[in-house]
């Protein structure tokens, strides 16, 4: 279970929270693209193909510690559905197509990714993604170059046909502590957190929070139910002392080992493919030898 939510002394983050009835809640976020909200719901995107929609917060992140709990609702008419949503902590705000937000944002994001390409066997998942914008997220390669930790979590969305209302349908719980960041999720018939998945990362206070979510080619209304966040007092003996407060995250090592197994695996491919077009050769030469040498003995 996440830490966080066992510390007496967490500090409910009024500025951050979201919880029924919303109101005016713009007057602490920022709203981009397709966002509505009523006093039960913010719903980030409609069931459409080709939208997004964010909310960003007004003020920078400013806490070397906290919990937040996010839940959400994810639904579809058919069940065929994408992209998902995403918790951001990025050094601006931005619009574009990485569930929203620019492919080449700077920072640390929380995703969820919705679609089920069963062609080539993706399933829906969770995970920990940053990035420094050198480099684009590839949503067609679900973000392979900035992962940093994910977990399969099926049955995120829920196909509602006749638009019924329901309860949230996944929530995420997010913890920061330590320069370590750590994700859970839980179904909303069950009290129990799951661990996902964890990543070394250390995001500067300047950071601003967002949430956001967006469609492709097909579509799901992705609705944001509820944010709880709190701050957790940094403790001295688990701090990480910088010189400078700079964005940094570390690649798991399982990840690095999976890259360095990916290439060794292309140089063996690479060097048996060699080998064998040499020994298809040789066998070639060796069978003309055979089959025209004396001729051309006699030639001779």
């Amino acid at each position: 279970s996440p830490l966080w939510s066992k510390r007496s002394h967490s500090l409910p983050v009024t500025r951050l929270t979201l919880t029924k009835p919303y109101g005016q809640f713009w007057a602490h976020w920022d709203v981009r693209g397709k966002v509505a909200s009523t006093n039960n719901e913010i719903r980030l995107t409609p069931a459409v193909k080709g939208v997004s929609g964010a909310i960003w917060s007004k003020n920078p992140l400013g806490m070397g510690g906290f919990g937040m709990e996010v839940d959400l609702r994810f639904a579809s008419k058919d069940g065929l559905h994408a992209d998902g949503a995403a918790i951001w902590f990025l050094d601006q705000p931005s619009t574009g197509a990485a569930y929203g937000i620019s492919s080449n944002f700077t920072g640390i994001g929380v995703v969820l990714d919705t679609f089920q390409n069963l062609d080539y066997g993706t399933k829906s998942f969770i995970g920990i993604v940053g990035s420094d914008g050198t480099t684009a997220h590839s949503m067609d390669h679900n973000g392979k170059d900035q992962m940093l930790g994910k977990c399969s979590v099926p049955d995120m969305v829920k196909v509602d046909k006749n638009r019924r209302k329901f309860g949230e349908t996944i929530s995420v719980s997010v913890e920061y502590l330590g320069n370590l960041i750590r994700v859970f999720y839980k179904y909303p018939d069950s009290t129990e957190w799951k661990f996902c998945a964890d990543a070394k990362v250390h995001i500067p206070l300047a950071y601003t929070m967002g949430i956001s979510a967006s469609t492709g080619e097909l579509s799901a209304r992705h609705e944001l139910i509820a944010l709880r966040v709190f701050e957790i007092p940094i403790d001295p003996s688990i701090a990480v002392t910088r010189s400078t407060d700079k964005l940094s995250f570390e690649k798991p090592l399982v990840q690095a080992t999976q890259d360095r197994d990916d290439l060794t695996t292309v140089m063996w491919i690479f060097g048996l493919t060699i080998l064998a077009i040499v020994v298809i050769i040789a066998a070639i030469l060796a069978f003309d030898f055979w089959y025209n040498g004396e001729d051309r003995i006699l030639t001779c």
